[in-house]
């Protein structure tokens, strides 16, 4: 199963979304698409795509979590405020594979493939 954070209203967004469902054909898997311009992750999603986006780095993590114009986040806690006031912060799209630990944000759409690669692998 991934997750992808999506904007409807975004080329990028519906052209990531149309190569992740052409892959969960030929790798096996589900998604979940959640349309992030109107829903906010829990506190707990976003402390993990936080995680997940840095590798290792809260502050990568936080400054790539966010979109063109959001106020500046060095924490989790600021970026799950500022994402509670305006949902639409949230850079999208954004693939989220929560079995595996890892997220990346499609941008180009074609970042999709590094997810769906491995996605059937060890499981």
């Amino acid at each position: 199963m991934l997750t992808l954070l999506h904007n409807p209203a975004s080329d990028v967004s519906a052209q990531a979304l149309k190569l992740l469902r052409q892959a969960s054909v030929t790798h096996n898997f589900e998604i979940d698409v959640v349309d992030a311009k109107a829903t906010a992750p829990t506190h707990q999603q976003v402390s993990n795509i936080v995680e997940y986006l840095g590798q290792g780095s809260v502050e990568r993590g936080c400054q790539q979590i966010l979109g063109q114009g959001a106020p500046k986040a060095s924490t989790v806690a600021e970026v799950q405020k500022i994402l509670d006031a305006n949902p639409g912060y949230l850079r999208k799209p954004l693939v989220v594979d929560w079995n595996k630990g890892k997220a990346v944000i499609a941008e180009p759409a074609t970042k999709v493939n590094e997810m769906v690669k491995d996605v059937g692998e060890s499981e």
